[in-house]
């Protein structure tokens, strides 16, 4: 603490992670994964080396074969072969909270985080894709067809993969009035800058290196937006108070179809009262998400209803009402 009012902190540290039972013993099960497969309907437009490593996995060079179905069956399951993953990872951060604005605090935190032979699975886009750019014996392996050149199935069991490494950056700024006429205020802001999600895989040959910031992955679903941040301003006066919150996603392009996914922008409002008669032992809260009734953007890889429900709220308005009592 150079000064009264600047903070500086850093922090390193250091994991280890087993493998749970079910990583390594999980019966194999399968599911469904919207894919496009490159060796669907081959003609002469079809680039030479995809179609040269498409027919050495026996798909009918005559463009016979064609994908009916968008979804094409991928097995997952445990693996007894499987290592421990291990991380480094450390934050330096900086927090102001100035003496001349009484109440007010900014905050920034840089991390950065690596994980070594990350307990996952290749992705099923991956394994199809290396197999016919680059005819990947390790990808090959893991896809099977028939005789007609249909995928019969992508086998995609737990590994260790080669690592992921992300960083980026979080901010928070807060400011709480005190009394005005009209009552007390306050004011929050917290947003995560996505700088780096890279995620590593083993291939027959050296690795495959996936960049997933902005984008989204699809099937199992999940967004990494560069910004995502929230916004809060709330109000307190007597036995009442009021709040309004802003939840902001920057837009993401997914990374297994030529679609992208815009911003967008949640509305949170939420009201209390606190009757004065039971002192503060009573509380009423009301308050609905995403008010102005807020659709998450279509989606074409994701596995769920074309959206992505781990990033965006699922479609309509959430009202709530909640009643508190203190013994």
């Amino acid at each position: 603490r150079p000064a009264e009012d600047l903070l500086f902190r850093g922090t390193f540290a250091q994991g280890f992670r087993a493998p749970s039972i079910g990583e390594l013993f999980g019966t194999p099960s399968r599911f469904d994964q919207e894919l496009v497969d490159p060796c669907s309907g081959l003609n002469a437009a079809t680039p030479a080396n995809i179609r040269t490593n498409c027919i050495a996995q026996g798909v009918p060079a005559n463009g016979s074969y064609v994908q009916n179905n968008p979804q094409l069956p991928v097995v997952t399951g445990g693996n007894r072969n499987l290592r421990a993953e291990t991380s480094d990872s450390y934050v330096f951060g900086t927090v102001y909270a100035p003496a001349w604005l009484k109440g007010a605090s900014l905050e920034a935190n840089y991390y950065h985080i690596k994980v070594d032979g990350a307990i996952q699975a290749i992705g099923a886009d991956t394994l199809l894709g290396r197999c016919s750019n680059t005819n990947d014996a390790l990808s090959c392996a893991a896809i099977t067809r028939t005789s007609s050149g249909a995928i019969s199935q992508i086998r995609g069991l737990l590994q260790n993969i080669a690592g992921i490494r992300t960083s980026g950056i979080d901010a928070t700024l807060r400011w709480r009035t005190g009394e005005t006429g009209i009552g007390k205020f306050g004011f929050f802001v917290a947003a995560n800058f996505l700088l780096d999600y890279t995620i590593t895989v083993p291939a027959t040959a050296g690795v495959t290196v996936i960049k997933r910031e902005g984008t989204e992955q699809g099937s199992p679903d999940q967004a990494f937006p560069k910004l995502k941040s929230n916004a809060t301003i709330d109000w307190a006066s007597g036995d009442f108070t009021a709040s309004v919150t802003g939840r902001y996603i920057s837009g993401v392009t997914e990374s297994q179809a030529a679609n992208s996914l815009k911003r967008k922008f949640y509305t949170d409002l939420q009201i209390g009262w606190t009757p004065g008669l039971f002192g503060d032992r009573v509380g009423l809260t009301l308050g609905v998400n995403n008010l102005f009734n807020v659709g998450p953007p279509p989606c074409v890889s994701c596995g769920l209803n074309n959206f992505d429900p781990t990033t965006y709220d699922v479609p309509g308005q959430f009202g709530y009402a909640r009643v508190t009592f203190k013994m």
